[in-house]
């Protein structure tokens, strides 16, 4: 089955000597069977620091800038404050993915391309995905992989006049080859996984899972 994550993300600027992103990623996972999987990650500046680990019920540091902030908030206190906000909002993705599921009677499979734009200074990635039905999909960029997690921005999913849905989601800030758009839909008997590499060289495949 596959799950399709919804993920949040909150961003607060601390001021200096210049600019700095400190960011929370909170999401959750369902497939036709329930919630599999939920999350609370901390990055900062673009880069993973800590996550909290529910079931060890402690703030993991994986990073060493991460060490300071999880040190702080190792109350259970803490934790379980966490785990109450992501009962909540899972639950309220929850019925938004029941009443998408329930209209699954056709599916269109999505149409993938990888493309780069902006100056060297501000270059990306972008990801457009097209032509797909129902509106379920789950769309996330890997390198060597990999999953990427900051960086990302996504237009949301949009309706298209033919009654079908595209989206596009963007990567900043990735040094590299072996960059990959990874898409899960229910029209796809696995990952379809697009790769922009050296020489601006697109492939395409689809891998079981």
């Amino acid at each position: 089955m596959l799950g399709f994550p919804i993920i949040m993300a909150f961003f607060n600027s601390i001021l200096g000597a210049k600019e700095h992103a400190y960011q929370q990623f909170i999401g959750c996972a369902f497939n036709n069977e329930g919630q599999v999987s939920r999350f609370w990650r901390y990055g900062y500046d673009g880069r993973d620091i800590m996550h909290v680990d529910l079931a060890k019920e402690a703030v993991i540091a994986t990073s060493e800038p991460g060490q300071l902030l999880a040190e702080a908030r190792k109350s259970k206190e803490y934790i379980k404050k966490k785990e109450a906000r992501l009962v909540k909002v899972c639950s309220a993705v929850k019925t938004v993915f029941l009443k998408s599921n329930n209209s699954l009677s056709r599916a269109a499979k999505p149409a993938v391309y990888v493309s780069s734009g902006g100056e060297k200074s501000q270059e990306y990635l972008k990801c457009v995905v097209y032509g797909f039905y129902p509106n379920v999909i789950k769309v996330r960029w890997t390198q060597n992989a990999r999953p990427i997690y900051f960086g990302v921005s996504t237009t949301g999913i949009l309706p298209h006049k033919d009654g079908t849905f595209q989206m596009t989601s963007y990567l900043s800030n990735v040094s590299g080859h072996d960059v990959t758009c990874e898409t899960e839909h229910l029209s796809i008997d696995g990952k379809l996984k697009t790769t922009y590499g050296e020489k601006s060289l697109l492939l395409s495949q689809i891998t079981c899972t």
